[in-house]
C-alpha cells in the first residue's frame, strides 16, 4: 500500500470495534469528520444544531456497530432549548443520515442545546417484529451525557461516551469522532476504575485526530490492557432516499390527493433525512393518477 493509499485509510471516516484481550471490556471509536460536515452543509445548520447533530450521528455510529448487517439504530431526541430535536439513523454497514430542528421559541433559561426532554433510542433488529425502544429523560440535553445516561439506565452496564465536534474559524465542522467503554460482566472494580482513569486522561477526541491518530490510537488509549480489533467498517453519511420511493409514498395517500398535488403542481419533494430534493414532472403525476385508477377498478 503506497502513502497516499495509507493517508486516506488513516483519514477515513470509520468505525472501529475492539474487546479487552481478557474480555473485561468492549469498546468502539469512531472518525466521523466527513460524515459530520456533509450533513451540516446539507441541512445548512448554524453551529449550534451542527454540533448536536454530529454529536447525535456519531453516537448512532458507535451504538450500530455492535449490531449485525443492516440492523439499525435509531436516535430521536427533542427538548425545550435552542434546538428542538435531532434525529440520526445508523446502519452496522456504515450508512449514517439524520437532521436537526431548531426551536422558534426556546426555554429562555435552558442550560444546554436540546434543554430538558426526552431521548428515545431503537434498536431495529432481524430476530424483532418491532424495533426494541428504551426512553430516557435527558439529563444534561448534550446528547452525549444523555446516550450515556441511556445505557447505563437501560443496559445496565458501566458505560462511558464520549462525543466530540470541533469547528474552523468559519464554524465549519473540520474533526468529529467519538468512542465508546462498556464494562463486561466479571470486571474486576480495578479494572473499571483503571477505564474511567483512562478517560479523564484522555485528550479531546478531536485533538487526536487533528494530531493524525486513528480509531484504534483511541481505543488502546481507552482500553485496559491489550485489545483485539474485531471489526472496522467505513462509515458515510448516506441516505437511501430515491424519486421512485417518493412516488411509491405518495401512492398511499390515494388518488384524490396525487390529483390536488399535481393541480397544485407541487412538484418539488424535499427528503427530511438528507434534504435531497426530487422534482416529480408531468409524466410522473400521470402515471401515478393512472395506477391509482387502476386500482378503484
Amino acid at each position: 500500500m503506497n502513502e497516499d493509499l495509507k493517508r486516506q485509510y488513516r483519514d477515513r471516516d470509520r468505525v472501529v470495534r475492539a474487546m479487552a484481550s481478557d474480555g473485561t471490556f468492549r469498546a468502539a471509536a469512531i472518525r466521523t469528520s466527513a460524515t459530520a460536515r456533509q450533513a451540516q452543509e446539507r441541512h445548512r445548520a448554524d453551529p449550534g444544531g451542527a454540533l448536536i447533530l454530529g454529536r447525535a450521528l456519531t453516537a448512532a455510529g458507535l451504538l450500530a456497530s455492535f449490531l449485525k448487517g443492516e440492523e439499525r439504530i435509531v436516535i430521536d431526541a427533542s427538548g425545550d432549548g435552542i434546538v428542538k430535536s435531532v434525529y440520526a439513523e445508523a446502519l452496522q454497514v456504515g450508512e449514517i443520515v439524520g437532521y436537526v430542528r431548531m426551536n422558534e421559541s426556546p426555554t429562555p433559561h435552558a442550560t444546554s442545546a436540546l434543554g430538558r426532554g426526552m431521548l428515545r433510542v431503537s434498536r431495529v433488529l432481524y430476530n424483532r417484529a418491532e424495533p426494541v425502544t428504551g426512553i430516557v429523560e435527558m439529563e444534561r440535553g448534550d446528547i452525549t451525557s444523555d446516550i450515556g445516561h441511556y445505557l447505563t439506565q437501560s443496559e445496565q452496564v458501566p458505560s462511558v461516551v464520549l462525543l466530540d465536534v470541533d469547528f474552523d474559524d468559519e464554524y465549519r465542522i473540520i474533526h468529529a469522532g467519538g468512542a465508546m467503554i462498556q464494562a463486561l460482566p466479571g470486571a474486576p472494580a480495578e479494572k473499571i476504575f483503571a477505564a474511567y482513569d483512562n478517560v479523564d486522561m484522555l485528550p479531546r477526541i478531536t485533538t487526536l485526530y487533528a494530531e493524525g491518530q486513528t480509531p484504534e490510537d483511541v481505543l488502546r488509549a481507552l482500553v485496559p490492557g491489550d485489545i483485539e480489533i474485531v471489526s472496522q467498517t467505513p462509515v458515510d453519511f448516506f441516505c437511501r432516499c430515491s424519486a421512485d420511493r417518493f412516488k411509491a409514498m405518495l401512492l398511499t395517500l390515494g388518488y384524490d390527493e396525487v390529483a390536488a398535488m399535481d393541480a397544485e403542481n407541487q412538484r418539488e419533494l424535499v427528503c427530511q433525512k438528507c434534504a435531497e430534493r426530487y422534482e416529480l414532472t408531468a409524466q410522473d403525476f400521470a402515471e401515478m393518477k393512472a395506477t391509482l385508477l387502476a386500482q378503484r377498478n
